[in-house]
């Protein structure tokens, strides 16, 4: 009897794992709204004690399913020497594509973080992107790739990102508060959209290193770093951000399909020729 999961149970785990992912942080709020913790408290939470239980979810559903975590992207890329320094390569793109706005509407300057903001915030970073794209692009996107195709796999796992968000997902409780005005000036194209083409870039990547995490990681940490650490940020309008981290997306698809060439005949498997 085989133990492969049917194209169904494949499925149903993937939706399955997400809207565990997504519960917990909706009883979070509901916590958070119902009784009173410290700031340090809600931060370890929120960064930290959240994460661990959703990786550790992730894992349980990799030995669930009689996969190995090879198979959801736990290996070295098939071209190191390449695939990392163009990952390093990616970040530096889209931080000169998200600074471009500073040009038409100046710098905003931050203070520098303190000693024990920078060890937060390395910590918050590698623990966010290990788990995200465990997730999002080791299992539920590996995993529809294998029988749903790669294109719904693509759009399907993004739109679970996009809701998931960077760092945490969007609320119900307080969307349910919110005006239609408010839900899509506040959170669809502030939040959703910006998630959702990053996870379409995240996961095209992933493809295209040959199902190694190592890249999707280290472009997520970095990122986040840069919004951590850097001096300055562009002072602009939402739209106008909004606007310019979709076309930093944009370039590093068109970059990412250029620059690494995959075997014809795994294009051909998933339909990309």
């Amino acid at each position: 009897m085989s133990t492969t999961p049917s194209k169904t149970e494949t499925l149903v785990f993937s939706v399955v794992l997400f809207l565990i992912v997504f519960g917990i942080w909706q009883a979070y709020d509901l916590i958070l709204a119902n009784f009173m913790f410290s700031a340090l408290a809600i931060t370890i939470i929120t960064y930290f004690v959240i994460y661990a239980i959703c990786i550790s979810i992730f894992a349980l559903f990799v030995k669930l399913g009689k996969s190995s975590f090879k198979e959801h992207g736990f290996k070295e890329p098939s071209r190191p020497k390449t695939h990392i320094p163009l990952s390093i390569f990616f970040v530096l793109v889209y931080i000169i594509v998200m600074l471009m706005p500073a040009f038409l509407f100046g710098f905003t300057q931050r203070s520098p973080p303190s000693f024990l903001g920078i060890i937060f915030d390395i910590s918050r970073a590698l623990l966010i992107s290990l788990t995200t794209e465990s997730i999002f692009r080791g299992y539920i996107f590996r995993n529809l790739t294998k029988n749903q195709g790669f294109f719904i796999a693509l759009y399907a796992s993004s739109i679970m990102f996009g809701l998931h968000g960077y760092e945490y997902p969007v609320s119900i409780m307080n969307l349910l508060a919110m005006s239609s005005d408010e839900i899509i000036t506040e959170i669809l194209f502030p939040q959703i959209l910006p998630a959702f083409t990053g996870g379409l870039f995240l996961g095209y990547m992933f493809y295209k290193m040959d199902w190694s995490l190592v890249g999707p990681i280290i472009f997520r940490t970095g990122t986040l770093l840069y919004f951590s650490f850097t001096p300055f940020i562009a002072s602009s309008p939402w739209w106008m951000a909004i606007t310019f981290e979709v076309m930093a997306y944009a370039c590093l698809f068109v970059i990412v399909d250029s620059a690494i060439k995959e075997p014809r005949y795994r294009r051909r498997r998933f339909g990309l020729e």
